[in-house]
């Protein structure tokens, strides 16, 4: 699957891209936590959206330098 581009300029951009492409390729969460060596929970977390310091600074630093975050779908 290639050509699957969005912009985000959020979590929730983010997590919808994570989830969508995990999903196109038939990988289940607990799948995808174990191979990355992450809770279930936390990708859960990360594809739902949800803010953490990490991701907050990040667009924070992106949005001052007017730098546009796109996802690409390298599958």
């Amino acid at each position: 699957m290639t050509g699957h581009w969005t912009g985000a300029r959020s979590a929730r951009d983010i997590g919808a891209a994570v989830r969508r492409v995990r999903r196109a390729q038939g990988i289940t969460q607990a799948e995808l936590a174990d191979d990355l060596g992450i809770t279930r929970q936390y990708l859960s977390e990360l594809e739902n959206g949800v803010d953490n310091l990490y991701i907050t600074r990040l667009f924070e630093v992106l949005d001052h330098l007017d730098i546009s975050l796109r996802l690409e779908d390298r599958s």
